[in-house]
């Protein structure tokens, strides 16, 4: 089945333990306020928002197991996610992870150096054909070879791409129509570089929009030879930043596929970003495109009144 948007990249089921006050400290007690068991990961995260908001979505990457596969799949039918190209191993656990979340501070455990450590039954190599028949493709970077593929494939089928956290200097950075570059990774693999020289790297090296997301604080963006832009994030009463990030890169690739200027996406972006810090999880708050108007509509109707 074509789709509108393939996604290659990470599948999760999982287990959020939302606490009622802050994360505690080394040696402390926290009390669980809310506990839930659903689908995670940068690629799905987006396939359920996009879904949401109106466009047909593809998965591909991790395979699911036999501790994954009946969570995740409760759920790819409730979003009509097509998961016809998804392995199965019936010897695999498949890809879990627990999530601490206490005010806007998160932590995320999981066995992911143990499951990735035998790519030949942890993860299944892009679909070709699936990358053809769509419009655009989201690709996470955590998958080596095949990620790199899922870019050499989107080129030959002329199919833009977005990709998040990725070397400046790498395969999939630099054919992408657009990168979201996460402080996070910023500073983990560029430590003591400033924002500003780095971004002039990732856009001097890019043919499409690069984005620098900072959480709470300013974005920037721009291209290969012009001015970089800055955009200011929204400001909301925050249930938890989890799966921010993959929501910006849902809202980029939205706006992209839909003709938006770098500007509006990047505003579209931070809008849809801002709106699911307001609710957990994601996978049982995804908004229609309709909800997501209104709430921008009512952010900028917010930022114009204050005095």
């Amino acid at each position: 089945m074509a789709a509108d948007v393939y996604l290659f990249g990470m599948t999760v089921l999982s287990t959020i333990h939302r606490c009622a006050s802050a994360l505690p400290l080394a040696g402390g007690y926290a009390e669980i306020g809310e506990t839930y068991v659903c689908p995670g990961g940068e690629a799905m995260n987006a396939a359920m928002l996009l879904s949401g908001l109106g466009l047909s979505t593809a998965l591909g990457g991790p395979h699911w197991g036999v501790e994954t596969r009946e969570g995740l799949g409760r759920y790819a039918e409730r979003y009509g996610i097509d998961v016809s190209g998804v392995g199965f191993d019936a010897g695999f656990a498949g890809v879990r992870d627990l999530v601490l979340v206490g005010g806007q501070e998160r932590a995320v455990l999981g066995w992911f150096g143990r499951y990735f450590s035998a790519t030949e039954r942890c993860w299944g190599e892009p679909d070709a054909e699936a990358i053809a028949a769509s419009r655009i493709v989201a690709i996470d970077p955590f998958f080596p070879r095949s990620s790199e593929r899922a870019a050499e494939l989107a080129q030959q089928a002329g199919k833009p791409y977005v990709t998040i956290d990725c070397p400046l200097d790498g395969v999939l950075h630099q054919a992408a129509a657009a990168s979201v570059i996460s402080r996070e990774y910023r500073a983990s693999h560029y430590p003591g570089q400033s924002d500003e020289a780095l971004f002039r790297e990732y856009a001097s090296r890019g043919a499409g929009l690069s984005i620098f997301t900072s959480g709470s604080g300013p974005m920037h963006f721009g291209r290969a030879g012009a001015a970089v832009e800055t955009c200011a994030p929204f400001v909301v009463d925050v249930k938890s930043t989890l799966g921010a990030g993959d929501t910006f890169r849902a809202g980029v690739v939205f706006a992209l596929l839909h003709g938006f200027t770098d500007a509006q996406c990047v505003r579209f972006a931070a809008g849809l970003a801002a709106m699911m810090c307001t609710r957990l999880p994601i996978a049982d708050h995804v908004p229609n495109l309709d909800e997501v108007t209104e709430f921008l509509h009512k952010l900028d109707s917010s930022i114009r009144t204050r005095p």
